[in-house]
């Protein structure tokens, strides 16, 4: 911590853990004793030498420096370390800790809160659906300063080339998806920054609102339909083993939502192109899963969440079906 500035050498780290989760990045909790007696609580954000994604951290942090000057609750960044040899088994950095915590759509608990949030006071899904407009209102050329640019196009191709990759036997369903996505390129609209991962699991909570938006790591430059239809996916509402919510994202009704972005963005949401990237979004996790079970049968990493990943990918198969109407 001491090498990316957020302590110096009269401090002391009195509290550190890993933090549940990160698949494709570790999270660690810390709190450090500074030298003048204070104390502050820090999130340590590390790329493991294997995981589900080999994606630049370098870019994550410029993303989260970015994000202090808009109007989003996004934590103050400190510091990077680039070398892979760490403590934390590769590149870090370190960022405040927000208050919050973060739901499991996967646990009914969890679904049943934000199910409360929506019957109720809708302080959950109002923020969810602002700050997604306030994100694709950040200019698009100081995102570009953090973030890749990508068209529609150049998307599909990477997650293509991944799967290509990464894939253990050909899977004619995701052939002929990737096919079908390419057939109905929508349109384009202005570029601006994407999440990448925008669902209610990359976000903080506390009181009933939106407390955080973390997990910048799939962000670029292109376009924000991704976001509506990547987070639109049944899996994001929870379905896995039994069905989710029916609640957009396991947050807001479906119409709400798109009725209350179309007036904050004063853009319109054309559900055909949601149609299509939700299919692309279904497509990159995918992808994602099937690099977690590759590096796992290289014996690249111990992390047997990787091997899990194989049963998340009956159901995307299915949530593509669905979308392509068959």
């Amino acid at each position: 911590m001491r090498s990316v500035g957020s302590a110096d050498d009269a401090s002391r780290v009195t509290y550190l853990e890993q933090l549940e989760g990160g698949w494709s990045r570790h999270s660690y909790a810390a709190r450090v004793r500074h030298g003048d007696g204070t104390e502050r609580a820090y999130i340590l954000r590390a790329r493991p030498r294997a995981s589900t994604l080999d994606t630049d951290l370098g870019q994550e942090f410029r993303t989260f420096e970015l994000l202090v000057d808009e109007p989003l609750p996004s934590p103050a960044v400190h510091g990077y370390e680039p070398s892979e040899d760490t403590p934390f088994d590769g590149p870090y950095f370190v960022m405040d800790r927000l208050v919050g915590h973060a739901v499991n759509v996967w646990r009914g608990r969890d679904r049943r809160q934000l199910h409360e949030d929506w019957e109720g006071g809708r302080g959950i899904a109002t923020d969810f659906v602002a700050y997604l407009a306030a994100i694709h209102r950040i200019d698009p050329g100081r995102a570009a300063q953090a973030s890749i640019v990508r068209d529609f196009t150049a998307t599909v191709d990477h997650w293509q080339g991944v799967y290509q990759e990464m894939r253990l036997v050909r899977d004619p369903v995701i052939e002929e998806a990737y096919a079908w996505v390419r057939s109905r390129e929508p349109d384009p609209v202005p570029a601006c920054l994407v999440h990448g991962d925008y669902r209610i699991g990359n976000c903080l909570i506390e009181d009933g609102r939106v407390s955080g938006i973390l997990d910048w790591e799939l962000s670029y430059v292109g376009d924000p339909r991704f976001d509506l239809g990547y987070m639109a996916l049944d899996y994001h509402a929870g379905k896995f083993t039994t069905p989710g919510s029916d609640l957009l994202a396991a947050v807001a009704d479906r119409t709400w939502f798109y009725e209350r972005y179309g007036e904050l963005t004063g853009q319109p949401v054309d559900l055909e192109a949601v149609r299509t990237f939700s299919a692309l979004g279904a497509l990159m996790l995918f992808a994602i899963m099937t690099t977690g079970i590759r590096v796992y049968s290289r014996r690249e990493t111990t992390d047997i969440r990787m091997a899990w990943a194989r049963f998340v990918l009956p159901g995307l198969r299915q949530d593509l079906a669905g979308i392509m109407a068959w």
